[in-house]
Parts: structure tokens; C-alpha cells; sequence
């Protein structure tokens, strides 16, 4: 992750409509809009029938918590997108999609094969967010990096670092990464730090379940590798949480060891309450649950960081203390 500025166009002055979001001095160009808005972009933005990739963006109906994402690429990404809206079976079919983004180059210098390259690179990298699901029909493209020279490799890499900066940037988390290495691998290091600050780790114990969580550098709450939540639920569990324990063992993230589920891999979740339903099994007031060695709350480090961060200015009259004769 490194800084960036980013320049977002609003058609309509609508935050929620079409919008086209550049990077400065990059290139490249992603028009994200409502299924619905299709017509309309096509005829306000002609370079949308150039070569690119696209992504088709929805929600699961079977489990709603999750969504569905189909990443494909075409040498004329308008009209491809103008075939999935109108076929209602087949392979093009898209009954899932409601929201698009369409990532194309500003240069005209992409090609099918610069296309199919970002693609394949693309699809792989949804498979470490398990909040996101490819619908059956994506499969992973061949890989065709041997069939572009290295330059062209080295500028479609770039246009994937930069393609999931812009598609987060616009809305969707499908690129984030939230799961981290695996115990073996990282060895109390599951998590990027800064260079002026470092997360205190917090813990979460109790009958069947032992976890510890430390604060991300984007301020995710992040369950560590190792961590072992209680295998049985509660009647009280939220939906969602119960949900997503259900996904994240069949994506192996919860993996049962004996009497718990033991965290496989660190996992970013977007509240402190969130973290301590899903090692707990039931609802959970995180905020007070999660402690610190020293037995401060989450809450009470939280109110302080404030004070930590901005220390009170030093008094106008300063008493100095008697100093020593040399």
C-alpha cells in the first residue's frame, strides 16, 4: 500500500450515480454505475467501448451477508456488458447483477492480451476475501504472462495495483486483503505494522474460547492466527455471524481442532463487537470484552488514544526545579 491521489467525477453531482474515478497520472480510467445506467454511459463515455476489464457486482441471494463479483474482460467492454443485460439464460446470463465497474485505458494501448492478463490476475486476488464469492461460471483464466513481454507485464501489474485501488476507492471491498499468513509463516506477524505506531494486542478469554486481536493499520479489528473460538452457538448469535462462521470454515479459515475452531489465518472484521461474536458464538458487546493485559477495555484504550496523540500544551509559566551546582 502506498499513497495516492485520486480524482472522482460525479455525472450528476450524485455520489450514489455514475462516477468515474483516475488516479493522478495514471492512465487508467474506472467508470463504476447501476446496471440500469448502462445506456446512459455508453453514450456519455464512447471510451467504454474500447478493451478492458469489467466487473459485475452483486449480492448472494442465499446468504446475504456475502457478495458475488464476475470479472471478465473483452476487446470492446460496452458491448459485452450490453450482451450480459440482454441475455436472460446461457452462459451470459447475470441475474445476480445490480452495480458495474469498468476499467479501461485512457491511452488506447491495451489489448486483448493485456485484457486477459489483468483478468486472470484479478480473479485470483478475490480469492483471499471471503466476504466475496465468484459466481460458478468463473473460472481463472489461463495464465498468459509468458505470452506478453516483460515491459507489458510490468505496466499490467501496475494496472492491477492500481484497479483494486480505485475499486475500493469506489465503494467495494472485493480486493481488500483480510486474511493473513498462516501461524507457521508468520510467527506473531500477521499483521502490517506502520513506522510510528504498533497495535496493542488484545485478548478475549473464556469457557471454550481463547482469542487475541490487534487494531489494523486502516483500523480493521483483526482476529490473530492461533486464535480459538468456541465451536457451539448461542440463540442470541446474529444471523450475519452465524453466516459467516458457517463461510469462513468452508473456506478454511475456521478449521475444528478438538473442542474449538482455531483461527487458520488472521481475519479483519469491521467492529470490535463483530471480532467477539464470531469467537464467542452469540451477540457480544466487544467494545468491553476485548482487554488489555493490564485489564483496560477496548473502550477505555479507544477514549484515551486522543489524550495519547494529542498531549495537553505545556504551561505558559513553566517552574523549573533547582539545578546542581557545577
Amino acid at each position: 500500500m502506498k499513497p495516492r491521489s485520486i480524482n472522482i467525477f460525479l455525472l450528476d453531482g450524485d455520489p450514489n450515480g455514475i462516477r468515474v474515478a483516475q488516479i493522478s497520472m495514471s492512465t487508467i480510467q474506472a467508470i463504476a454505475f447501476r446496471r440500469n445506467q448502462l445506456r446512459r454511459v455508453r453514450q456519455a463515455f464512447p471510451e467504454i467501448e474500447r478493451p478492458g476489464v469489467y466487473i459485475l457486482i452483486g449480492t448472494d441471494e442465499e446468504a446475504q451477508d456475502r457478495q458475488l463479483a464476475y470479472i471478465g474482460e473483452s476487446e470492446g467492454v460496452g458491448g459485452r456488458l450490453s450482451n450480459h443485460n440482454s441475455n436472460e439464460t446461457g452462459s451470459d446470463a447475470k441475474g445476480f447483477w445490480t452495480d458495474t465497474v469498468a476499467l479501461i485505458s485512457k491511452d488506447e494501448n491495451l489489448t486483448k492480451s493485456h485484457a486477459r492478463y489483468v483478468e486472470a490476475c484479478l480473479i485470483r486476488g478475490v480469492g483471499s476475501n471471503p466476504r466475496w464469492s465468484l459466481p460458478n461460471n468463473t473460472q481463472t483464466p489461463a495464465n498468459d504472462a509468458g505470452k506478453l513481454p516483460l515491459p507489458d507485464r510490468a505496466a499490467m501489474d501496475e494496472f492491477v495495483d492500481q484497479t483494486k485501488t480505485l475499486v475500493g476507492a469506489l465503494g467495494w471491498d472485493l480486493f481488500r486483503e483480510i486474511r493473513g499468513q498462516k501461524p507457521e509463516q508468520s510467527q506473531r506477524r500477521d499483521l502490517p505494522k506502520t513506522d510510528s505506531t504498533e497495535s496493542p494486542r488484545f485478548f478475549f478469554r473464556g469457557d471454550g474460547f481463547a482469542a487475541e486481536m490487534e487494531i489494523s493499520p486502516s483500523g480493521d479489528f483483526v482476529v490473530t492466527a492461533g486464535s480459538r473460538a468456541r465451536i457451539r452457538t448461542t440463540r442470541t448469535i446474529p444471523r450475519g455471524t452465524l453466516s459467516l462462521r458457517k463461510t469462513l470454515v468452508e473456506k478454511g479459515v475456521l478449521r475444528e481442532e478438538g473442542d474449538f475452531l482455531v483461527f487458520t489465518s488472521a481475519y479483519s472484521f469491521r467492529s470490535a463487537s463483530a471480532a467477539a461474536a464470531a469467537v464467542i458464538g452469540a451477540s457480544a458487546n466487544g467494545r468491553i470484552l476485548w482487554k488489555l493485559p493490564d485489564g483496560r477495555t477496548y473502550a477505555d484504550w479507544e477514549a484515551n488514544q486522543d489524550a495519547i496523540e494529542n498531549p495537553p500544551a505545556e504551561p505558559l509559566h513553566p517552574t523549573f526545579a533547582p539545578q546542581n551546582d557545577v
